[in-house]
């Protein structure tokens, strides 16, 4: 299950919601299908946490610092 990707992991989520808003599983197989969901949820977090560090833009890729470049005059931290 690990080698999965984020659309993989998303789409058994959701037919395992369906399977379960369906009412078509048992008890204990709801239970064994949290535990699949857990594991499915935990990869698409993952691959999430990792795509909010790439670049994303032309600037990003770069070096450009982004922000400074957004606000005009001197860029002054919050604190």
């Amino acid at each position: 299950m690990e080698n999965l990707t984020y659309n993989e992991a998303l789409d058994r989520l959701e037919e395992i919601a369906d399977l379960v808003r369906k009412r078509e599983v048992s008890l204990e197989d709801s239970l064994d299908l949290l535990e699949e969901s857990i594991r499915l949820a935990t990869i698409c977090n993952q691959e999430l946490d990792y795509t909010a560090w790439l670049p994303q833009t032309d600037e990003e890729i770069s070096g450009e610092d982004t922000v400074a470049k957004q606000i005009p005059g001197e860029y002054k931290a919050p604190y």
